[in-house]
């Protein structure tokens, strides 16, 4: 999901020996890996082996073109360097910024000076860090601070601080998850004739707007979503439809544009009541990448696109896997067994997406909420007993 940590600590302070006990090494672009992939151990003028600093510039620069290719993914990042000098988490400030992140920095500055310099001249004689070296970035790391945007945590926090637990909604009545709409507003107005409910949750799935949809129907969603996304009981998810446009919204990059990013921008340069840039920009804010939730027995997994297993810890799938979905568009139906076969009785899912075979809504304990060739807006509440689905057709 989309986190960036920052490893922060000098060299010896236990960096990358946290990174190896976590088990983080597949999520983790390491400063001294890089330099090696750069350019092998060269001689001293004392006749030893030591990593270049004379790439210092490449080696930096990749890393960051490193970090914006998986931020595209909307992975779990973890940059292990020294960090130590505010500008070198800032610069990265922009990308967060632009793909949405959560920025965190593991602080291993408690580790004594002395203690850092011991475990350093036991590494192997290439990546020794001279101890003047240390005892100047030990200085800065003492004197600046992490920037305001990042949040500081102690490396014995991490699995507390990076952990996506199941949110309790037993409070709730009953919890409404709703498909697809793809520009279906009489439907939606259809099943929420009554007006929101206090006593209710409702998940929104992503793909809020249609391809080839009146556009006043479009905007009469986007209205509709920017009066809702405030309430505490509703939950906005997003989807392929809107993903292209939040990279774009926030300044970001794309080769292509696709055609609903640019039907959003058409959204934002109407000049009516309920619709301006800024509301639309605040909307696309409020978009999550996934829910898991727990109600009285049961536990839920809501995506866009549809998960084939419950992760251990859901921080560790990227962000673009749970819109887009695991595997091909056609493979919604053997993602659905695998789940189901992948997880215990009382764990469900509930996505959209991807249904060209217009398979049923309910499959085992996988439901899907895109209407597929049907056009049916599909949406599965949860009471406390039991699930109920319903479709409806404008």
């Amino acid at each position: 999901m989309r986190y960036l940590v920052f490893l922060r600590g000098i060299p010896g302070s236990g960096k990358s020996t946290f990174v190896r006990e976590n088990k983080l090494e597949p999520y983790t672009i390491s400063s001294d890996s890089v330099r090696l992939l750069i350019k092998p151990p060269v001689l001293s003028i004392t006749g030893k082996t030591v990593i270049s600093q004379k790439i210092n510039r490449r080696v930096w620069g990749l890393i960051y073109s490193l970090i914006k290719c998986r931020m595209e993914d909307g992975d779990f990042i973890v940059l292990d360097a020294t960090n130590a000098g505010n500008a070198d988490i800032a610069k990265y400030r922009k990308l967060v910024r632009t793909y949405r992140y959560s920025a965190i920095c593991v602080d291993f500055s408690e580790v004594p000076l002395e203690i850092a310099k011991e475990r350093n001249g036991k590494r192997p004689e290439y990546e020794v860090v001279p101890e003047t070296v240390i005892d100047e970035l030990y200085s800065i790391i003492n004197r600046q601070k992490v920037p305001s945007f990042v949040t500081v945590i102690k490396p014995q926090e991490f699995h507390e601080k990076i952990q996506y637990k199941p949110t309790d909604f037993s409070n709730y009545r009953k919890v409404h998850h709703i498909g697809d709409i793809a520009g279906n507003y009489m439907a939606l107005m259809q099943y929420l004739a009554c007006g929101l409910n206090d006593s209710d949750l409702y998940i929104f799935l992503g793909d809020y707007i249609g391809s080839g949809t009146e556009n006043t129907e479009n905007t009469e969603i986007i209205k509709f979503l920017i009066s809702i996304m405030c309430r505490n009981n509703v939950i906005l998810l997003e989807g392929d439809h809107e993903k292209s446009f939040c990279r774009l919204a926030e300044g970001g990059e794309q080769n292509k544009v696709s055609e609903f990013a640019n039907t959003w921008y058409d959204l934002t340069e109407m000049e009516q009541p309920g619709v301006t840039k800024n509301n639309v920009l605040n909307l696309h804010r409020k978009l999550k990448p996934c829910v898991y939730y727990k109600f009285y027995n049961k536990h839920v997994l809501v995506t866009h696109g549809g998960l084939s297993s419950l992760p251990e810890n859901l921080v560790f799938v990227g962000a673009n896997q749970m819109i887009d979905g695991v595997g091909e568009a056609s493979d919604a139906y053997l993602v659905a067994e695998s789940f189901n076969k992948n997880t215990n009785e009382n764990t469900y899912q509930v996505h959209g997406h991807r249904n060209p075979e217009n398979i049923p809504i309910e499959n085992g304990r996988t439901f899907n909420l895109c209407p597929g060739k049907e056009g049916f807006l599909r949406i599965v509440t949860l009471e406390r007993d039991r699930f109920h689905s319903q479709k409806i057709k404008i």
